[in-house]
């Protein structure tokens, strides 16, 4: 599951090797967005998805590193630049390949444009002039990148999927680029019902990973993997995607009658 190509060469020339074993002393600062059911706070704790997954990862490992959540874009900036971060819902792209090394995947994104209710059909009449119009999705995150990959403007970057949904519903920009997984609860949390926002087309599937940043030990990454690894085989983390997430967001390497292929 450590899924670069060159995985192993990567780890080995990072600075650090030696450091710790991965119930050693060296700290993991790990980070989650704020986007439910992925990661959220509740009551003053962090959960979620993500969360969840992360705090039974250590307590296999025999590790207790404090999950926070903080904006993408922030948590993003520090994984870029600083060791011994893990962030933990990322998607690949060619930048953080050449930054991160990845565990997993964990789940899977559904990259999508959502317009305000009503408003899809109209919207996909314009054909290329749809392009044109105002955009809006989570400063730093695949869905900006997806939405300019594909041609589209990225007029306003929000800090959240949250912050977003209500720029949307006030009229900010007509078209807002998130996961078909975190549309609902955003517009929730806004203060709207789900059905506020409709689904005007699908971008891409992405798988999404733990990522961990240059300089974090070798054997932290390892000792993760390797428990997401039991996870899967023992059934403890079907078991929590089943609670939080879809079926569409299972991994792929779950896909097969809910158990790991080989």
């Amino acid at each position: 599951m450590l899924v670069l190509a060159s995985a192993g060469a990567a780890l080995a020339a990072w600075p650090g090797r030696a450091c710790a074993q991965a119930g050693g002393a060296v700290p993991l600062r790990i980070y989650s967005i704020d986007s439910k059911p992925v990661g959220f706070m509740d009551r003053g704790r962090p959960a979620g998805f993500a969360v969840d997954l992360a705090q039974q990862i250590q307590q296999r490992i025999g590790r207790r590193d404090a999950v926070q959540i903080i904006p993408w874009a922030r948590a993003n900036t520090i994984a870029m630049n600083e060791a011994n971060v893990l962030l933990l819902t990322v998607a690949r792209t060619p930048e953080r390949e050449r930054r991160l090394v990845f565990v997993g995947p964990v789940f899977v994104a559904h990259v999508s444009v959502f317009a305000l209710k009503g408003r899809g059909a109209e919207l996909r009449a314009l054909g290329d002039g749809i392009y044109k119009l105002r955009g809006g999705a989570r400063r730093g995150s695949i869905f900006a990148q997806r939405a300019r990959d594909f041609g589209y403007s990225i007029t306003d970057e929000p800090v959240s999927s949250e912050v977003a949904a209500r720029m949307l519903m006030s009229k900010r920009f007509e078209l807002w680029f998130d996961g078909e997984e975190l549309v609902g609860p955003a517009l929730e949390k806004a203060g709207y019902a789900r059905d506020d926002a409709e689904l005007v087309k699908q971008l891409s599937v992405d798988d999404v990973y733990f990522g961990f940043s240059k300089g974090t030990p070798p054997d932290t990454v390892r000792a993760w993997d390797a428990a997401l690894r039991d996870m899967k085989r023992d059934g403890a983390f079907l078991r929590l995607h089943q609670y939080w997430l879809p079926p569409s967001s299972l991994p792929p390497d779950l896909r097969v009658h809910g158990k790991s292929t080989p």
